[in-house]
């Protein structure tokens, strides 16, 4: 669970910006709230704002961090880390990302900051109890601390450290200490992201070939939202392709082999190839399967434009089940222009979060819709936010948040 993001110098993002996915004191729609100890976050979280105001330069902020941490052991001397820094920061100014966050019942918070020189400082903390513990803390590329419960187990990540490795990354391959681990394991498993380079086609081909109980759900969930599917046939053959080579050389020719696969949806009175299918069919069945797959597991799925390709009554239903999702901790944070999902009597006012681009810093703001002033909780958001009562659109009146 993600109960915390925050980042500066990225993209658009210039100074410190936080987004939380805690719940106000707000009693309203309640299966939205996940309890956790005293406190209480949110399932879902819908980011508006204005074409080029900077929702997308969040969630690619959560990206990056996810993908340093994933991939920081891997990289050899002189290797840069991946870094966008705003346009108008200066050339020291480092990146920084944090995160605090959940898993199997344990809070963490994880952090790191970084510049062309490689990583400034880095941290691990979490709570067994109700104070703060610390695991590890780095001031430098090459100085470090473990505490002194994990001090012996940290010594294994000596002589191992570069100034462009993390310490998380390191440890979580050099030792076995527990919250390492876990911590390393919350951005490889649990925190998974649907933007657009991604492609989930290979894992809903899998799972609906090899796992009849994933097939039975995916086919409910497309008749619930109106189809007449009735049943999906997957034959997949492997053959050699023959592989390019110049004809200035008399190498031999190579062979490599691929899978080809062959989709067919059945429906009540007719068969349809797969690639005939219209795009928000074909996103459909990228999507429901590792959306099902996050909704039983407790994951956090980050999406840019949900809505995209889709019928507004269908985003509505997949929003709906993250929540009311009482059987696990998911959580889905995503970007979207829908207005239509702007609707009190389906979504909590500290659900709603808005960037604004400053047009003399170009940097993003970021707000939630709970931090106006004089919203009413029977108030027409749509209404509003169209007209621009909270910002975050092309024509923003700069003194909204007085009004």
């Amino acid at each position: 669970m993600l109960i915390q993001f925050t980042c500066s110098n990225h993209r658009s993002i210039k100074d410190s910006l936080v987004f939380s996915m805690a719940a106000t004191k707000d009693s309203s729609l309640e299966d939205s709230v996940i309890p956790f100890g005293k406190a209480r976050y949110l399932r879902v979280a819908e980011i508006y704002g204005a074409n080029g105001a900077g929702k997308t330069s969040l969630l690619d902020a959560m990206l990056l961090m996810s993908r340093i941490v994933l991939t920081s052991n891997g990289f050899q001397p002189g290797d840069l880390i991946l870094r966008f820094p705003h346009k108008l920061s200066k050339k020291k100014d480092p990146t920084s990302f944090s995160m605090i966050f959940e898993r199997d019942g344990v809070k963490y918070s994880y952090g790191f900051s970084y510049n062309e020189a490689g990583i400034v400082d880095e941290y691990l903390y979490y709570w067994p109890g109700v104070k703060r513990s610390v695991v590890f803390e780095r001031n430098s590329p090459t100085d470090y601390v473990f505490a002194e419960p994990f001090k012996k187990a940290g010594d294994n990540c000596k002589g191992r450290m570069k100034p462009n490795k993390l310490l998380l990354s390191c440890a979580a391959n050099e030792t076995d200490i527990t919250q390492v681990v876990s911590a390393f394991l919350f951005f490889k498993n649990n925190l998974i992201f649907y933007l657009d380079v991604n492609n989930w086609f290979d894992y809903s081909v899998n799972q609906l070939k090899e796992n009849p109980s994933m097939k039975k759900k995916f086919i409910e969930f497309m008749r619930e939202i109106g189809t007449d599917l009735v049943d999906i046939k997957i034959k997949v053959e492997t053959r050699s392709i023959p592989t390019l080579v110049s004809p200035m050389t008399s190498t031999p020719q190579m062979s490599q082999n691929v899978n080809m696969i062959e989709l067919k949806l059945v429906y009540k009175d007719f068969v349809i190839d797969y690639n005939e299918e219209s795009s928000g069919i074909k996103k459909l069945f990228q999507f429901v399967c590792p959306m099902i797959d996050i909704l039983e597991n407790g994951k956090v799925l980050v999406c840019d434009e949900i809505e995209a390709h889709l019928h507004p009554s269908i985003v509505a239903n997949i929003i709906k089940r993250f929540c009311q999702n009482r059987d696990s901790s998911s959580q889905l944070i995503t970007a979207t222009h829908d207005s239509d999902l702007l609707d009190l009597n389906e979504i909590r006012r500290d659900q709603i979060w808005f960037t604004e681009l400053n047009p003399k810093m170009r940097t993003t703001d970021l707000y939630s819709l709970a931090e106006l002033k004089n919203v009413r909780k029977d108030e027409n958001i749509k209404k509003g936010y169209i007209l621009g009562r909270y910002g975050a659109i092309p024509m923003l009146n700069s003194n909204f948040r007085e009004k």
